[in-house]
């Protein structure tokens, strides 16, 4: 009949909807990036970089989260140290995505969360440190005790969030102690070089 064509028409019109529609659930996940499927809405799987294809929308959807991007922030603070001294510290924390999922589900605020126990960690590596000690020879291993905390209470709240480095900045006691301090830091160079 007349209408026949019509019929063809709109079947193979059909049809190439359904093509595209299938089509549409090809994504590429870069080198640098994680795909996380979502199956309406729910976390369903975390995919690698390469070609991938999720039921189309609105079954499962993606979210592209890169894992190479490094984040950074300072942290200072006023700190009272093992021997009741004040010192003006200042830490530089870079982080990265290490766990897609998590970062995307399990921590509200995976940031905020990197900043508070960042203070935690610090108040209670300075708090057991003596002032000497952070000034001087104790930099390194205070930076790998703060980082060492950091990633550890990271990995308890599950933000997803991996330590890349802790850096901290030379610390300076108050101006009343510095005078007093440089005094006896300068006495000390000067006794290394007479038994030197």
């Amino acid at each position: 009949g007349p209408g026949a064509g019509g019929k063809i028409s709109l079947s193979l019109g059909a049809g190439v909807l359904v093509l595209v529609w299938v089509a549409s659930g090809i994504y590429i996940v870069e080198p640098a990036e994680r795909g996380v499927v979502l199956r309406f809405g729910a976390y369903l799987e975390v995919t690698q970089p390469g070609p991938h294809w999720h039921l189309p929308y609105p079954i499962e959807d993606r979210v592209k989260v890169n894992v190479d991007q490094i984040s950074s922030f300072r942290h200072k603070a006023q700190m009272l140290t093992a021997d009741e001294n004040i010192v003006d510290i200042e830490f530089t924390v870079q982080s990265r995505i290490q766990d897609a999922a998590d970062v995307l589900f399990q921590d509200q605020n995976p940031e905020k969360t990197l900043k508070d126990v960042t203070e935690t960690a610090v108040r209670e590596i300075i708090g057991k440190s003596k002032l000497d000690y952070i000034l001087t020879e104790g930099r390194g291993s205070i930076q790998i005790d703060i980082k060492d905390t950091i990633q550890s209470l990271l990995s308890q709240y599950r933000t997803g969030l991996e330590v890349v480095s802790v850096n901290m900045q030379p610390a300076k006691p108050p101006e009343q102690v510095k005078e007093a301090f440089d005094d006896a830091i300068k006495a000390r160079e000067d006794k290394e070089r007479l038994e030197n």
